[in-house]
């Protein structure tokens, strides 16, 4: 149903305006909208502007983006008010606060790449110096090249210091990862030549860290070696301190953030009032139950000074809407999301979308063995909370089109197709394998009883709104609908062939009247509105196929043997359950959009926002 709200307008001093949009968000209640009949209030409470407000949110979001999600603190520290100076002095501090510790991870992080490289040169150096002792007067410098330059730079650098120290060198390499190390020998004397040289041609030489270098190439190592186990530690400890600073910035983050949120809302609910030299009008709507309560936070607040006046409401296409339904039927309101909202003061349909649409579906179905299938899958979602809220939502509608497919399996003595005979199922209805033309005039009659209640809410729906003319002939539509099942049923044997003359007189009548109400056109209404009926024909042609293709899996299962025939009858059966969830599921919220709403349905309502905190 749609809840009744109320048109409030709120009355009070000019000075207490502030006061009351904090109460008013406080409480929750009231959707504000432009006040009419008032110049818009000037009066801006002391505080942030809406400015400082939006640079606040922007900082805030930042720094919550750049945070990792940690478990709150126990009792997180509070920030100061959004947009003030304190509160930028406190962003600035905890941003430095991370920025210092990015730097340091950094920095680690760089050490250990470094540390890593350098030992595995070390680890390729150490060796060749051992097999080549350095003789008297000589220096040893450890390069670097990376593997992919060393086939080509190797000899042109050999033979540059073989020119520069007369063929007094020694030189040896060996791989290292992704590089190879060099161990170059020179005369003392030759030695700066050399670096010169090495510094020209882009050859690196490995430099190890001044507390380390003093420990020769083999402690320096054995050195770096250990450094590289502490640095992971080190990481941890950074990581352990940024979860600890997240888990209490995030928790007051996200409380300031809301604040911002509160105060921009405030400060925009303002431009949204009127005020006159010594007083200001505030309006809005509010649900009708909720008005004592209003009523009751403003004298406790302002002790009479500020009053809630009710009043008639007359655009009923402003008025926001709220939709209150039972717990079996919430579920089906996801279907009426897929419209727009109906107008205020107009019918709900969720009701009769949570009778007819399963109804079509387990029409279409119709089978025991499926619509257990249906109910299992549906139960197993909800227990494991696939899909989370509209999940759950899918599977109350799932279990309740199931329940009607195990009515009409039941009726039509069907389970996996033929296969229900073979555990005592028969049918009591009809059988939809023989009787397709019994089951055409099931599906008809569905329609037309769906098509009558939606012209009966429309008749009612125009009636209340005063709208006669409308209401005159949607009835005498609906009349000759009725005037048409008498008819035919007349004609085919169901009723005695005495109650097809009256029916032709209502028809005749009822045509007539919706001439004089709607006009000419409204005769070919009248006419589509008994053809509507044929819509509901694809609801037998959908289940006869489904029943036909079960048929064919079991045939498959007699035709061949052993089981490969069983596979592909099992195959089969699944694609047809696929298929009877998706067709007839599609098939049936057309029929519901198209050809049930548009006999009474009123769009143009909007949700209700009330004004309320962040």
């Amino acid at each position: 149903m749609i809840l009744p709200m109320a048109s409030l307008q709120i009355l009070g001093p000019r000075r207490l305006l502030p006061d009351a949009v904090a109460l008013l968000q406080r409480e929750g209640v009231l959707e504000l909208r432009e006040a009419v009949g008032a110049r818009r209030a000037a009066l801006v409470p002391t505080g942030p502007g809406l400015a400082d407000l939006d640079a606040a949110l922007r900082r805030i979001d930042a720094l919550l983006a750049s945070l990792p999600r940690a478990p709150a603190a126990p009792s997180p520290a509070s920030l100061p008010s959004p947009g003030t100076p304190a509160f930028d002095a406190a962003l600035d501090a905890l941003a430095a606060r991370l920025d210092a510790l990015a730097s340091r991870r950094a920095a680690l992080q760089a050490e250990a790449t470094e540390a890593a490289r350098l030992a595995r040169l070390l680890g390729a150096l150490v060796p060749l110096r051992a097999r080549a002792p350095l003789p008297a007067r000589a220096r040893a410098l450890g390069l670097a090249l990376r593997r992919d330059r060393a086939d080509a730079a190797l000899p042109a650098l050999e033979r540059e210091v073989s020119r520069l120290t007369d063929g007094a060198y020694d030189l040896r390499s060996s791989e290292a990862g992704d590089e190879v190390a060099i161990l170059l020998a020179v005369p003392e004397s030759r030695a700066p030549e050399v670096s010169a040289l090495l510094l020209d041609h882009g050859v690196g030489e490995v430099r190890l860290p001044g507390a380390v270098a003093a420990r020769g190439p083999a402690r320096g190592a054995v050195a770096l070696a250990s450094r590289a186990g502490e640095i992971p530690r080190a990481l941890e400890a950074i990581a352990a301190e940024v979860r600890e600073v997240a888990g209490a910035a995030w928790t007051a983050l996200s409380a300031a953030r809301r604040g911002a949120l509160s105060a921009r809302e405030r400060l925009l609910a303002l431009g949204r009032c009127g005020e006159t030299g010594h007083a200001f009008v505030l309006a809005g709507y509010a649900l009708r139950a909720a008005v004592p309560r209003v009523r009751a936070a403003l004298a406790e607040a302002f002790a009479g000074r500020v009053q809630a006046l009710e009043h008639e409401i007359e655009d009923l296409e402003a008025v926001p809407v709220v939709l209150s339904n039972g717990p079996w039927l919430r579920p089906f309101e996801r279907l009426l999301s897929l419209a727009p909202l109906p107008r205020y003061g107009s019918v709900d349909p969720t009701p009769w979308l949570a009778v007819f649409y399963p109804l079509f579906l387990g029409l279409v179905i119709a089978d025991l063995g499926c619509a257990a299938l249906a109910a299992a899958v549906a139960l197993a979602a909800r227990a494991r909370g696939w899909g989370g809220s509209a999940g759950r939502d899918a599977a109350a509608i799932a279990l309740a089109a199931a329940a009607w497919a195990a009515l009409f399996g039941v009726l039509f003595g069907e389970a996996f197709g033929e296969l229900g005979a073979q555990i005592g199922i028969h049918p009591i209805l009809l059988d939809r394998r023989r009787a397709l033309l019994a089951f055409l005039g099931v599906a008809l009659g569905a329609g037309g009883v769906h098509l009558a209640a939606g012209l009966a809410l429309g008749v009612w729906s125009a009636a209340r709104e005063g709208e006669a003319r409308e209401a005159i002939g949607r009835a005498a539509r609906l009349a000759l609908l009725g005037a048409a099942g008498v008819g035919a049923s007349a004609v085919l044997g169901a009723l005695p062939p005495s109650a097809l003359r009256p029916a032709l007189w209502t028809a005749g009548a009822s045509v007539a009247a919706s001439a004089l109400a709607e006009g000419p056109l409204a005769l070919l209404e009248a006419l589509l509105t008994a053809g509507n009926v044929l819509s509901y024909a694809r609801l037998m042609a959908l289940g006869a196929a489904s029943v036909m293709l079960a048929e064919a899996a079991n045939g498959l299962a007699h035709a061949l043997p052993g089981p490969f025939g069983v596979a592909l009858a099992v195959l089969l059966h699944g694609v047809n359950f696929t298929l009877g969830l998706l067709s007839p599921a599609i098939a049936s919220l057309r029929l519901q959009y198209v050809e049930f709403f548009e006999k009474f349905y009123r769009e143009g309502g909007h949700p209700f926002r009330p004004f309320a905190l962040a």
